[in-house]
């Protein structure tokens, strides 16, 4: 108010006395607000305290500065101060429109003269050199603004990937890293690239207000209220919508993280029959996320409508109050050459205020994504709490004669803990427990105790992965080599995974290529030790995972070797093959200077061992020495800690090429990503279809609504704007009707239209899409093979499968839910207000009409080449991204593995090269769109020349016609814009619906039947198999032949045979898993091939061999199997002896997670949660792999105990557990060999469950 004070005073004659001094107070009291903004405790002595925030911070302070935004921008301060200039150069231009317009439409009112034809060929020159001035700085604005969001792209992922390799343990941030690598990334892009336009936008405003009121005068200053409530409700809204939209992202995250697992487990999942409720669970959490995103959804929408208020009440109110106010001795209150000089700078004005709230917010958004990151990069980093044995020196009492004591360094001690207590989470109980022992240097050690005593724990601690809660941890500061429990395996070759970053030696590669039994495995692989392992080392079998990964520790010659209990699933032959070559006294490690330490639960490793520490169940050091001190004493260690297992309790390892459960193979199908990439008018019509055509229509119908309203009061001005004094003055109330209620209806349709997009048709879209695709995924054809397929065509919310399809899950339903919906109404919008800006430009300029004929299908068919061109650069864009995401997600699946070898270093070199590879498709599509919108500027810059040209050759227009040419023309070149631009990025939004249409439509599901049993079915437990024949796939030869079976009520059989014989397929087919290409399977007389699969499998008690975890509580994860009742949960949890541990991490209430169960304790999670369901047939798979020999009896009892009139059919390959079967059941190569009482087989030396057990390979 005191800038318009100076100014009135300034134009009085006597008024600049007061107007100096209006001008110093308000210039002091502008100093006055910025010092009250600035943080005072820096101006404060250093000895002085602020007490409290308020007494130091002004407004900018409650949120502190992004010191990384400092960064970044010092960083590339080039990059970022590149645009400047040629923004600067495109707002002079754009401002130069108006008077152009004015200057063309008083060259036409005014008659003929004699110097008429130079000023009019002057003025021709004029128009070439402003609009064609605005197509070629507008091009180098855009293109260094592309250049600055590159380089920021890349900083950002750069620095998100190098903060991800020194992480701390305990931090969880897996989701949250990836999830800022791709949207929150996005997002500071958008930001970035909007900077210069932000600021442009508010000068824009500025300027284009003096402008006004040069003509308008006073009436100008009415409009400045109106502007400023617009761009402070604006900044408000903008502020409220980055809060939102944080929330949704956290939901996003939550259901992705669940959907990740979820997809892991599928396999689980189906054989359990709890895909409709892990279907209702995601849905719910879909649901929720929907609701959270109606809170932005809603700061979007009064974001949209303010936006364009400023386009339909701007002219409506400044040329209203110009009317009434203006003076008539003129002779006429209003001329052709203001209006149309005054709506083009209205024009520009509403078009700056629609980029100053979409800019703000989306640098809001951007800040907000910003702040994300800086939280992550300040997280707290690993540090390593391991002290070095040189330092850890210990003092002896050797005294020398002068009295002093002399420090030893004890040279045979490779590790020492002394009073190590750890625990994984705060609020979690102790693990280990006071633990104090010394790890002999050479040799092997074997950590040994029961399942979940702590032996991984206190791995981790000397490994330096998990810092100890009390005492220290003192190593050999050389390196170490770490092979954890579940195999880390990199999505490189199988030699790569071995070598890693060390240099290679042919000969020592070869040795650990022997002593792990690779060579001959690598032989049987088509591309040898250059087979790609895949992601999460998916196409070599789970043995092959365990023998890499040790090779890895072979081949590095680390001094100090940390092994999880990793010989685990070899087969007998295998295990005892490395043993020899590593662990006895000539192997590899024995024989060379390396300490080796192994953790197990089974004592068959003891005698090879150096020395032996026991853990006891509590997680206490209870005896350590050699294996000649503890062996007087093993029978009684056996019985309290060791719990013994039996000489076969780990399975035959399973090859690639014959595993029941056929390995991922990486296969990929690529049709729907390539559909993707190619648009057609038929995605168009399944989306309208999917949209609901009524609803389609309504909105269609309130978008024209919109346009009317805003073309209607400019051709009525034009009319209005060539009568006389008289007729202006008598037809002023139609004039202010016409512009306030028409632009009210306007602003009514916008806001309509918004509403019904984004808060019922995106809404609605937004649950079917997640819907189709979550019910076509649970519903995929079922055999084995097909599953995999599943993970590999579907998974790619960034966890597993297909680095290529890492992106593609998560971004499609994130691209549907919001840049699908503003793509659409922004380019409904834009497109219907060019038809009629067409359609008026042509009215008033006849010949304007076929050079814009002409010059669009000029840019048609540029455009076309633009789409097709985009869509594949989108297409690379998205293939190069993935291997981003894949490298991130394997670095933290590794992070352990990776500091251990000392290869972080490594990693971020390769990082660094698949960053730059991907930066190069991202720059060539951002570029092609500043291409594209040249060549837009170029076609309105020589319509303006072919509009302004005819005008001045034939003089036969009026100045109210030509002005509303010109004015539209001004419009017209933003809507040309607007359409291009949306239109390109709905073609390319819609390659997602592309995605999930083909996903949908070309997947083969299940065959369902809709018949179900009744409801006590099964009511025995009788089970036929009649010439059964069953195969994974079929395209793959039969795996089971011929078989017929018949398995009374109420037995109990045990099924066994080598690796491959197909053990896992019979089970399989009575849930329908596997492919039954000929005879009949039926349980108490009814063929269950004529039920639906679902229910059949919820009528089953299943337990697989992969135990499934969800993030949800133990509560909800029982309801999930139908189990509610929680006593009934207590009490079968502390059957199990795992209640204690749930009750201390919070009861029924607790999350489930990797971290709170071992793998033994997964299948006794899972074990209690089958005993509590109902059932007469129980279906297991090897479901006690991990646990201790004491256990597996104590379940298998319980089992027993249990079901005592159910059938049971078990998969094993322990003898002490199928000795205590009915039946055993001998397979090999999918025919039945033998099948009896398993004691009275055992008898019988010919007997071929004898053989097996003999030869080991049960």
């Amino acid at each position: 108010m005191d800038a318009a004070r100076a100014r009135t005073l300034w134009r009085m004659l006597d008024g600049r006395d007061p107007a100096i001094a209006v001008m110093v107070l308000g210039a002091t009291k502008v100093l006055a607000l910025v010092t009250e903004m600035l943080w005072k405790c820096s101006l404060a002595n250093r000895h002085e305290l602020c007490d409290a925030p308020e007494e130091s911070n002004g407004p900018k302070r409650k949120q502190a500065p992004i010191k990384l935004a400092k960064e970044i921008f010092l960083s590339h301060t080039i990059e970022f101060l590149a645009p400047i200039f040629p923004r600067l150069c495109y707002l002079s231009l754009t401002f130069a429109q108006p008077f152009l317009v004015r200057r063309a439409i008083d060259y036409i009112s005014k008659p003929k003269t004699e110097g008429s034809g130079q000023r009019g060929d002057g003025l021709i020159a004029a128009y070439a050199l402003v609009y064609y001035g605005i197509a070629f700085v507008s091009s180098l604005y855009e293109q260094s603004a592309v250049r600055a969001t590159t380089v920021v792209r890349a900083d950002l992922s750069m620095r998100i990937y190098q903060q991800s390799l020194l992480l701390d343990r305990v931090v969880d941030t897996g989701d949250s890293s990836t999830t800022m690598m791709t949207a929150d990334v996005e997002r500071v892009q958008l930001g970035v690239r909007k900077i210069h336009d932000a600021w442009a936008s508010f000068v824009s405003v500025a300027i284009g207000l003096w402008l006004i009121e040069a003509q308008l005068g006073l009436a100008a200053l009415v409009t400045l209220g109106l502007i400023g409530g617009s761009l402070l409700l604006g900044g408000y809204w903008s502020g409220r919508a980055s809060r939102f939209q944080k929330n949704w992202m956290a939901a996003i995250e939550k259901r992705l993280h669940k959907t990740v697992q979820v997809l892991k487990g599928i396999k689980s999942i189906k054989q359990m029959g709890a895909a409709p409720a892990v279907k209702t669970m995601l849905e719910d959490e879909r649901q929720s996320e929907i609701k959270l995103s109606k809170r932005f959804r809603l700061q979007l929408i009064a974001l949209v409508t303010l936006s364009f208020t400023s386009l339909t009440m701007l002219p409506a109110l400044g040329l209203s109050v110009h009317n009434a106010v203006s003076d008539k001795s003129s002779g006429r209150i209003l001329t052709a050459q203001t209006a149309f000089q005054v709506m083009t700078l209205f024009n520009i004005v509403s078009s700056s205020i629609q980029d100053c709230t979409s800019h703000v917010m989306a640098i809001m958004v951007g800040l907000g994504s910003l702040q994300r990151i800086e939280s992550f990069l300040n997280q707290h980093t690993w540090t390593d709490p391991r002290k070095s044995i040189r330092d850890a020196s210990i003092s002896t009492d050797e005294s020398s004669v002068n009295g002093t004591t002399e420090k030893k360094v004890l040279t045979d001690v490779a590790v020492k803990i002394q009073n190590v207590s750890a625990k994984w989470t705060d609020d979690g109980e102790d693990i280990i427990k006071d633990a104090t022992f010394d790890v002999p240097a050479h040799g092997l050690t074997v950590i040994a105790g029961p399942t979940g005593s702590g032996k991984s724990t206190l791995l981790r601690v000397v490994l330096g992965d998990l810092a100890p809660l009390s005492g220290t941890v003192s190593v050999d500061d050389s390196q170490v080599a770490f092979c954890d429990q579940t195999p880390w395996i990199a999505n490189i070759s199988i030699k790569e995974n071995i070598v890693g970053a060390l240099p290679f030696y042919e000969e020592r590669y070869r040795m650990a290529l022997h002593a792990c039994a690779l060579d001959q495995d690598i032989e049987d692989l088509t591309d040898g030790d250059k087979h790609l392992c895949g992601l999460n080392g998916q196409s070599v079998s789970g043995g092959q995972k365990v023998r890499i990964a040790l090779a890895r520790a072979v081949y590095s010659k680390a001094t100090l070797v940390l092994l999880d209990d990793c010989l685990v699933g070899l087969d007998t032959n295998t295990e005892r093959h490395i043993l020899g070559e590593i662990f006895a006294p000539r192997g590899l490690l024995s024989s060379a200077p390396t300490t080796t330490i192994l953790a197990t639960s089974s004592p068959r490793y003891l005698p090879f061992a150096n020395y032996i520490i026991l853990i006891d169940a509590d997680g206490r050091v209870v005896r350590q020495g050699t294996y000649a001190e503890i062996a007087p004493h093993i029978e009684q260690l056996e019985h309290d800690v060791l719990r013994v297992s039996d000489r076969a309790a780990t399975a035959r390892e399973p090859r690639a090429q014959d595993s029941d459960e056929l390995p991922n193979t990486a296969i990929t199908n690529d049709i729907a990503f390539k559909k993707g990439a190619n648009g057609d008018w038929a995605v168009y019509k399944w989306y309208f279809g999917v949209i609901g055509w009524m609803d389609f229509i309504v909105f269609l119908f309130l978008c024209l609504g919109f346009v009317i309203g805003v073309i209607s009061p400019q051709i009525y001005l034009g009319l209005w704007s060539e009568k006389s004094l008289q007729n202006q003055i008598d037809t002023l109330p139609t004039f202010y009707g016409i512009f306030f209620g028409v632009g009210s209806m306007a602003w009514v349709a916008l806001f309509s239209a918004c509403v019904w997009l984004f808060l019922r048709i995106a809404v609605r879209t937004a649950a079917l899409f997640h819907h189709l695709i979550l019910t076509t995924t649970l519903k995929y054809t079922s055999p084995i093979q097909a599953l995999f397929e599943i993970a590999n065509n579907v998974l790619a919310p960034e966890w597993i499968s297909s680095p290529r399809r890492i992106v593609e899950f998560s971004q499609d339903l994130q691209i549907t839910d919001m840049e699908l919906p503003l793509a659409f109404v922004g380019a409904t919008m834009n497109l219907l207000m060019l038809i009629a800006q067409c359609i008026v430009v042509t009215i008033q300029s006849h010949y304007a009409g076929f050079a814009i004929l002409a010059i669009a299908v000029v840019i048609g068919f540029f455009h076309e080449f633009y789409l097709r061109t985009s869509r594949r650069l989108r297409v690379m864009d998205i293939e190069a991204r993935s291997p981003v995401l894949s490298l991130l997600l394997e670095s933290l699946d590794g992070l352990a593995t990776v500091r251990a070898y000392g290869w972080a270093s490594w990693y971020l070199r390769r990082g660094i090269e698949v960053l730059e590879r991907s930066q190069v498709p991202f720059h060539f599509l951002q570029s092609a769109q500043v291409t594209l919108n040249l060549s837009v500027d170029l076609f309105v810059a020589t319509l303006a020349l072919v509009v302004i040209s005819i005008a001045v050759v034939q003089m036969d227009t009026s100045g109210g016609s030509l002005g509303l040419a010109l004015f539209n023309i001004v419009g017209l070149g933003q809507s040309v814009k607007g359409v291009v631009f949306f239109w390109t990025s709905l073609e390319i939004t819609l390659g997602a619906v592309a995605r999930i249409r083909d996903f949908t439509q070309d997947t083969k599901s299940e065959h369902e039947s809709d018949t179900k049993p009744s409801a006590d079915w099964p009511t025995r437990g009788e089970i036929h198999f009649t010439d059964v024949t069953l195969t994974h796939s079929t395209s793959l030869p039969p795996t089971i032949s011929n078989l017929t079976l018949d398995i009374k009520p109420g037995s109990k059989m045990a099924i066994c045979g080598r690796t491959g014989s197909g053990k896992s397929t019979l089970v399989n087919s009575l849930l329908g898993l596997v492919h039954v290409s000929s005879g009949l399977i039926s349980i108490d007389d009814v063929e269950i091939s004529t039920l639906a699969k679902d229910e059949v499998r919820s009528r089953f008690v299943v337990l697989p061999q992969e135990s499934l975890i969800l993030s949800v509580s133990i509560r909800e994860y029982a309801k999930l199997f139908g189990i509610s009742d929680e006593q009934e949960i207590i009490q079968g949890l502390k059957k199990t002896g795992l209640w204690q541990t749930i009750e201390q991490g919070g009861g029924l209430d607790m999350i489930a997670s990797s971290d709170t169960f071992s793998h033994g304790e997964r299948q006794l999670f899972a074990m209690t949660l089958a005993c509590l369901k109902k059932g007469k047939v129980v279906l297991m798979d090897e479901p006690t792999s991990h646990v201790d020999n004491d256990i597996q009896t104590q379940l298998r009892q319980t089992v027993f105990d249990t079901f005592p009139d159910s059938t049971v059919l078990c998969v094993t390959h322990q003898v002490a557990t199928i000795v205590e079967f009915d039946i055993v059941l001998v397979l090999d190569d999918g025919n039945i060999v033998e099948q009896g009482d398993p004691k009275e087989l055992l008898r019988q030396p010919i007997s071929r469950f004898a053989q097996l057990y003999s030869a080991g390979e049960l």
